[in-house]
């Protein structure tokens, strides 16, 4: 008996193949629907091909969009599967949206090579190059906004790597918290040593950096003794991490006499949720206090977890006057308009956010959530942000809003689409790293 009903397929997957393989090979909706078919046969190594087929034609198309549309056309699990069914296509779709978060967070490369260039023509060419914006914020700092000059050459340098050294050419530092899209930098503090010479290291889109380490030493409790280490974790501009995490169980922290220093005060070395318009964060680990005559940490070596949005869906609601209980779907999540009603002056649009995976990476009580945008768009896509939202619902897989708007004077809801942007899957993906030479205090 078949599981599924024959499957539309997006313009974007039929793009993907040319006119003479569209002739030699099935459709893919026909390719989906005998594979997942296969996914119950009687031979294990039949169902485990089906499977390696069912992964290899999602990932056919390199795209993040095309990726996501081949999940959605797959079949959703369901109790009328047979069990092993089901965790088949669990698995397919979460290997899939894995390898769209692993591409998502490859760190990107500069090739660069000027003398005396100017600072704004550098950063529009790093722009063109990797997808990350920088912007000069001196201005806002009350700095001289004179020009200045950057020379610099590297070929197929990480990303991190070329911009330490051109800020250090600049005498600049990156201010992390301009709550904008874009990395500000700013004059560097007097006494702030340079951003290269091997403190930091790049992993991916990632820069790891020791900033600091304080030690105390408990006399009457010598169970208070203890030694912090201070942390700043950067990402690439383009990239919009959600959460980071590491256990202790991963971080091996080995002192120049050769002895550890495990962590110490619970499972986790840090856990922590990225703000929204932050490029960087802070963490602290706390370790065993070493031996007196340790003089620095020749290594720590760890292997974090960050959580990173597949992609970025943007869901359309029209007719808002009549729309009520209305659902969309965007990879793992449903949307659903619950109504639109108003309330004096403003409009007030109630929706929900549910989680339709197992994943436990999915958790709609983080901070992620309340970062999606919902915006209402007019017939000429301006867009008009909400007033301001609060929460009418939360349980386990499942978080509610409602949204407020003040409609300029003169227009109607009519004229508006609710639009809301949110990530179609969030993906946990390691991250390792190895610091070397950390002084001691």
């Amino acid at each position: 008996m078949r599981l599924i009903a024959p499957l539309l397929v997006t313009a974007s997957l039929l793009a993907a193949l040319t006119p003479l393989q569209a002739a030699e090979e099935p459709s893919p909706a026909a390719q989906i629907e005998k594979l997942v078919e296969q996914l119950d046969a009687a031979d294990a190594a039949d169902r485990d091909a089906a499977e390696k087929q069912l992964i290899e034609l999602g990932l056919k198309d390199k795209s993040a969009a095309s990726g996501e549309a081949f999940v959605d056309l797959l079949p959703k699990p369901n109790d009328e599967m047979p069990q092993e069914v089901q965790v088949r296509l669990t698995r397919i779709a979460g290997e899939i949206r894995n390898h769209i978060a692993k591409q998502a967070i490859e760190g990107t490369t500069v090739t660069l090579a000027v003398t005396d260039a100017p600072l704004g023509d550098v950063l529009k060419e790093l722009e063109k190059q990797t997808g990350n914006r920088v912007t000069d914020y001196r201005e806002q700092f009350g700095q001289e906004t004179a020009d200045k000059k950057v020379t610099y050459s590297g070929k197929d340098q990480p990303f991190w790597l070329a911009l330490d050294a051109i800020l250090d050419g600049a005498q600049m530092s990156p201010y992390n918290d301009s709550g904008e899209a874009n990395l500000a930098i700013i004059d560097r503090d007097q006494g702030v040593l340079r951003r290269g010479g091997g403190r930091a290291v790049y992993s991916g889109p990632f820069r790891i950096e020791a900033t600091g380490a304080s030690s105390q030493r408990g006399i009457r409790s010598p169970e208070q003794s203890g030694l912090s280490v201070d942390f700043e974790i950067s990402w690439e501009p383009r990239l919009r991490p959600i959460g980071l995490a590491l256990n202790a169980a991963d971080l091996k922290v080995v002192c120049d006499d050769d002895r550890e220093a495990p962590v110490v005060g619970g499972e986790e070395a840090f856990n922590v949720e990225v703000q929204s318009g932050s490029h960087a964060t802070d963490v602290t680990v706390s370790l065993q206090l070493p031996a007196r005559k340790s003089e620095k940490l020749a290594t720590i070596a760890g292997r974090m977890t960050a959580l990173v949005p597949g992609r970025m869906a943007e869901l359309k609601f029209d007719n808002l006057a009549s729309a009520k209980e209305v659902t969309q779907r965007a990879g793992e999540f449903a949307v659903t308009l619950d109504r639109v009603t108003k309330n004096q002056a403003l409009w007030e649009i109630h929706m929900r956010l549910a989680v339709e995976s197992s994943d436990a990476a999915l958790d709609v009580s983080g901070g992620w959530v309340f970062q999606n945008v919902a915006t209402l768009v007019d017939k000429a896509g301006e867009p008009l942000d909400n007033a301001g939202f609060e929460t009418t619902l939360q349980t386990e897989d499942e978080i509610g809003f409602a949204y407020f708007y003040e409609l300029p004077e003169g227009r109607e809801l009519k004229d508006y689409t609710w639009v809301y942007r949110t990530p179609a899957s969030i993906v946990a993906v390691p991250v390792e790293f190895k610091l070397e030479n950390v002084p001691l205090p």
